[in-house]
């Protein structure tokens, strides 16, 4: 195999895994990403695709789960007040992150690795036999925690497949079952139980480009104007 070959290979590598991590998120869509010091949000970025924002997560941290949280459009929240996601989820996917790390990690350093220094058919098969037991060995702790990640069985054999046809989206495991989530929290709990003072901020900035963009398609005498400011005023007094 030819240093060309090696590295189109590497490249094709990277471009499957961006690929897949890439989200669309809606006008009024935020990702929150949960971390070791807490949680971040993100409403992607200015770049829109099919008049959605385009979010690219670190590909450095597969482990990072990420969950999918929106803001009623007409500025009434009718749905559950509960925080939003629960412990139980955070653990079981806690339990599976390192598994996605070590698989990272195969990935990028072993694989050039063995096609850059080893250069042996023997290697790669080697290789080839360690990724898919890191695979296989991951989507065995997603179905023995598959009730506490409200993952059906179907859901389970999903994401089992993507994984097994295609090494590098098995990376985005950790990241696609907390999307798989659905939440009908409100974001003012969000904020006030799960968000450092700088992810408020963050979020009010958000928001605040968000629903003033809205604003211009709602009329200002129709009950939606006042509801979205006063939802968008609960924000920016907690903006430090």
């Amino acid at each position: 195999m030819t240093l060309h070959d090696v590295l189109l290979l590497l490249g094709g590598v990277v471009v499957l895994y961006l690929y897949d991590s890439a989200l669309l998120l809606y006008h009024n869509e935020i990702v929150l990403v949960s971390g070791r010091k807490g949680c971040r949000v993100s409403g992607g970025s200015t770049l829109e695709l099919r008049g959605r924002h385009v979010y690219l997560p670190n590909p450095l941290c597969p482990h990072r789960p990420l969950f999918r949280l929106n803001w009623p459009e007409h500025g009434q929240f009718s749905g559950s007040t509960k925080p939003v996601p629960s412990r139980r989820i955070v653990v079981a996917l806690s339990v599976i992150a390192p598994w996605t790390l070590l698989l990272l990690f195969i990935l990028a350093i072993g694989l050039p690795y063995t096609l850059l220094v080893l250069q042996s058919a023997q290697a790669l098969l080697v290789w080839l036999a360690v990724v898919y037991a890191v695979i296989i060995l991951t989507l065995l702790h997603v179905y023995w925690h598959r009730k506490a990640l409200n993952l059906s069985g179907r859901a389970v054999a999903t994401i089992a497949l993507d994984s097994l046809l295609c090494a590098p989206f098995a990376l985005n495991i950790v990241r696609k079952i907390g999307l798989r989530q659905r939440f009908d929290g409100d974001l003012r709990v969000v904020a006030a139980t799960r968000l450092s003072p700088q992810a408020v901020n963050d979020l009010a900035g958000i928001l605040h480009q968000r629903i003033h963009a809205s604003l211009h398609f709602v009329e200002p005498d129709a009950p939606a104007f006042e509801a979205l400011k006063t939802y968008l005023h609960h924000f920016e007094g907690l903006r430090e």
